[in-house]
């Protein structure tokens, strides 16, 4: 495939592209000082998406309502997003730093300007003594109880006159224009639509004043040929995502509905718009603007950035459109373009995997893709525990300014055990160093854990990755790196015939030793799916002990895949506490029997999976398990609610009484244990006691079972370093 389309040179407004591949905003926090002046973290990570060949870089949000919205600030006026407001020439130097490393390769860059958070903001401000804001009396989204309260009309003119001066500094900084930060439930979002706005007097009442004032204030600033593009969510997505009921109760029977979202952006371009990215869905359903591994690709491109496409034809307006949604794999973004569903395609989370990805397509090097996963563990959740934007499977994004790969000065034997994500970073890393490297897989296969999840359907992301993987391993076997296959490697085999060991051979698992295990049918998630989730005849009934991520996924997947009625029980009150918000929240609304994979009602599940939170299971008795389930649970599926981090206090949050209890019998044909995983660690500690080698390391989850974020950073960390 030529990929014709996607390297087309491309406009937006007087704005010339090299192709028409854009890199969304990805929230750069924690990539500037303090005072909000972008680090070199943050310079070279764009850098090197630039040298990638992407065309439109976009930077993450940058918000101008410092002294109105709170929660943009932190302690003493800190603050971790990056700032461009006033004319503070320590910022704008940082900023000019920044487009003076992109230019030289071809790249534009747009700058994200966002009026806030509002509703949306860390409820953090509230505990410290601050009124939170947003557009009108509103919620709190992580804690509802907190209010916040309306702007003032004053308060807004304030917004407005800022996004004029930020534009007007991001273009004295060198940026080429601007993106407004206009959808998601964000502060702008909530002044200019129903959900959240409902003042009653005042300037601000209508709710596309607040954004035609935006956009006509930074023509005025920075003339009207400074492009700007406009970030929407064409709707809400609501009622689609949760039915009539749902909608009603808890969201009042109002959002955005896409004819609505039609017509505002045919106002938006009157007053001066260029361009428009669209997706769907806001905070309640976070699924859709980031669309986890289970979704399929381009899951909405042609319902939302075709649909807007199609208005503009057949309106007879020249805005572009940029769509937005999983289409990392390139024949799905080339397919995008030459359906005409849009005029360029914007690429977050693969970018990040991968920031060669466009250089890669255009040589005709898809096979060296490395493939975003979906786990958003580094993307998103890393920034949301008080990190920065990186990735699970590139341990380089986000660190560009200081992970290097450099050539060894001495040559080691280096042995590494184990062929799962970690085994094959460190593997992979130590060889490109120029380390004599054998890397062991008791398996006839490579992937480990990883492989195992990939045999579940909606797991296509890391199938994906993984022949990428493989790709890799084959291209460095045929420059020396050496693939034992079939071998599990022992102390003796090992001991003083490397210079080093890396030990990557996974965690291991144990069934719970519950009473009357014997009289019923039971098995070990990685060994269901290992067999390819084979189900004997007679098993209709599953229970699965487990409501992690790994519980809840192999749970839904029996019932999608196989037809199977499942239970999950879940020692926790929320299922899957540890899993990120938007991935999180797909998997509950699965569950729950609201949608699929395929983004269609009509392939969701017949039924929902039944959950018991708050509960155990105390013994099995033939074919029936116990459980002792807590009476004031909570309700488990409430997709359209947040759990926030452990350490951010919650006063309004309840302890469960662990003595109010019931008990429940429950008939089931197979047991499936889901309940983790422990370290396993027996050997490298028995090479220690040996010492085997000079250097002797543990990698991934065979030192601590953890995400794919810590075992291919952790296992990149010794790789670059021995």
């Amino acid at each position: 495939m030529t990929f014709e389309k996607l390297f087309e040179p491309g406009r937006i407004g007087k704005c010339e592209l090299i192709n028409r591949i854009v890199m969304a905003p990805m929230g750069n926090i924690n990539m500037a000082d303090p005072a909000g002046r972008p680090s070199d973290k943050m310079i070279e990570y764009f850098i090197k998406r630039a040298k990638g060949g992407t065309g439109l870089l976009i930077t993450g949000l940058v918000p101008v309502s410092y002294g109105i919205d709170p929660t943009v600030s932190e302690d003493n006026d800190t603050t971790y997003f990056p700032r461009i407001d006033g004319t503070s020439r320590t910022r704008l130097s940082g900023w000019r730093d920044l487009t003076a490393g992109v230019r030289p390769y071809g790249s534009r860059i747009f700058m994200q300007l966002t009026a806030g958070l509002g509703r949306v903001g860390s409820p953090e401000v509230a505990l410290k003594g601050k009124i939170p804001r947003s557009s009108s009396w509103n919620k709190n989204f992580y804690v509802p109880q907190i209010p916040h309260a309306p702007l003032s009309d004053r308060s807004i003119r304030k917004i407005v006159r800022s996004f004029g001066q930020c534009a007007a500094n991001a273009r004295s900084a060198g940026f080429d224009g601007v993106q407004i930060h206009g959808h998601e439930g964000y502060l702008m979002d909530q002044l200019t639509s129903d959900p959240w706005n409902r003042r009653l007097f005042g300037r601000y009442r209508d709710k596309s004043r607040f954004a035609i004032d935006v956009i006509k204030e930074i023509k005025k600033r920075c003339g009207e040929d400074f492009p700007i593009i406009y970030r929407i969510g064409l709707t809400h997505a609501l009622q689609e995502t949760y039915g009539d009921e749902i909608f009603r109760k808890h969201f009042r029977g109002r959002e955005r509905t896409i004819d609505q979202g039609l017509q505002f952006c045919k106002l938006l371009h009157e007053a001066g718009v260029d361009a428009f990215d669209v997706d769907k869905g806001c905070y309640e359903n976070w699924f859709w603007p980031h669309p986890p591994a289970y979704f399929d690709d381009a899951v909405y491109v042609e319902e939302i950035a075709g649909r807007l496409k199609d208005f503009f034809i057949k309106e007879g307006i020249e805005a572009k459109v940029i769509a937005v949604g999983k289409m990392g794999k390139p024949e799905c973004a080339e397919n995008v373009l030459d359906k005409g569903w849009a005029d360029f395609v914007m690429l977050g989370r693969p970018l990040l995997a991968d920031p060669s990805w466009p250089e890669k397509v255009r040589h005709g090097r898809t096979k060296e893709i490395i493939h975003c996963i979906g786990d958003q563990e580094g993307c998103i959740e890393s920034f949301k525990k008080g990190g920065h934007p990186c990735c699970s499977v590139n341990p380089y994004t986000g660190f560009e300014e200081k992970k290097k790969l450099i050539k060894a000065r001495r040559i080691k034997k280096v042995a590494v055990i184990g062929a799962g994500p970690a085994g094959c970073e460190a593997a992979m890393t130590a060889h490109k160093r120029g380390h004599d490297v054998t890397l062991f897989e008791k398996k006839d296969i490579i992937g480990g854990q990883l492989r195992t999840a990939g045999r579940m359907l909606m797991k296509h992301d890391i199938r994906r990755y993984l022949d990428n993987l493989e790709y890799q391993l084959g291209q460095l076997q045929e420059e020396g790196l050496k693939v034992l296959l079939n071998i599990e490697a022992a102390s003796n085999d090992l001991k003083h015939r490397f210079d080093v060991i890396i030990c990557c051979t996974g965690p291991k698992y144990v069934i719970p030793a519950i009473e009357g295990l014997e009289n019923v049918n039971y098995i070990g998630s990685r060994e269901l799916l290992d067999s390819g989730m084979e189900l004997p005849e007679y098993v209709k009934e599953v229970l699965v002990v487990g409501g992690g991520i790994i519980g809840c996924e192999l749970g839904y997947s029996l019932a999608y895949e196989k037809g199977a009625r499942v239970t999950i029980v879940g020692k926790n009150d929320a299922l899957m506490a540890d899993t990120v918000m938007a991935n999180r929240g797909q998997m509950l609304w699965m569950m729950l029997d609201g949608g699929s994979p395929s983004g269609k009602k009509e392939d969701a599940l017949k039924e929902p999976v039944k959950v018991y939170n708050a509960s155990t299971v105390t013994r099995f008795s033939r074919g029936k398990a116990h459980i002792t389930a807590n009476r004031n649970r909570s309700e488990p599926y409430t997709p359209w609610k947040a759990l926030i981090p452990d350490n951010v206090r919650n006063p309004f949050a309840k302890k469960l009484d662990p003595e109010n209890t019931e008990e429940f019998i429950l008939s089931t044909d197979l047991v499936v244990f889901a309940t983790g995983s422990q370290a396993n660690t027996g050997l490298y500690y028995e090479l220690l006691r040996a010492r085997a080698a000079e250097q002797i390391y543990c990698a991934g989850d065979a030192k601590e079972p953890a995400r794919v974020w810590e075992a291919i950073n952790g296992a990149n960390e010794i790789a670059r370093n021995i």
